[in-house]
């Protein structure tokens, strides 16, 4: 991956596997052509706020394709989750990899689209900082309670990357971005 606190994280945290679980997936998906992005708590390590995850999270044009593309191998790593039609799971380490589809959003109400993918790679590619904090305010607001982690990435991704108000995140959620910005440099610097 790109970032070396990313990659420390993992190390001493015991979830190194999720490196190994990506890579695998974006290289069988680069093999049939499939572009792909991650999002998600993997997306939030890359960008600088360095929290743990255990799945991740890609971005991709057909959903049911590429959990096809990735089951197709009986011997491969991958295997079809029960009840879980856009998920599989790695054989190997029990990491799951979650399908999400480009262009659409993660659930009614939500009004910022997951982006679609345009370059095909061998190399896991993650969604810029400005879709990713779109992303995770979209998500938290339609879901405050179940989703309270969206939230605290974007507080922790301001803090940590120094991130200005002005922001070029999704129009939709552009004030709640801005609120977040605002009451959190209202905050006294000991607290941050």
């Amino acid at each position: 991956m790109r970032t070396t606190g990313a990659y420390a994280l993992r190390e001493t945290t015991g979830t190194s596997g999720l490196e190994l679980t990506l890579q695998s997936a974006v290289s069988i998906l680069a093999h049939f052509e499939v572009a792909h992005l991650v999002v998600g708590g993997m997306a939030v390590q890359e960008h600088g706020y360095f929290r743990v995850t255990l799945d991740a999270d890609l971005v991709v044009a057909d959903v049911q394709d590429a959990v096809e593309l990735l089951t197709a191998d009986l011997s491969g790593p991958f295997r079809r989750c029960p009840g879980c039609e856009d998920t599989v799971q790695d054989k190997r380490n029990r990491v799951h990899i979650n399908l999400l589809p480009a262009g659409r959003v993660l659930r009614a109400g939500c009004q910022v689209p997951f982006p679609v993918p345009q370059e095909v790679s061998e190399e896991p590619r993650f969604v810029t900082l400005e879709q990713l904090i779109s992303l995770k305010l979209d998500s938290w607001s339609h879901s405050p309670l179940r989703r309270l982690k969206d939230k605290a990435d974007v507080i922790e991704l301001i803090k940590y990357r120094r991130l200005p108000r002005d922001l070029a995140v999704a129009e939709p959620v552009r004030s709640l971005y801005r609120e977040t910005w605002d009451a959190l440099a209202a905050e006294p610097e000991a607290d941050r």
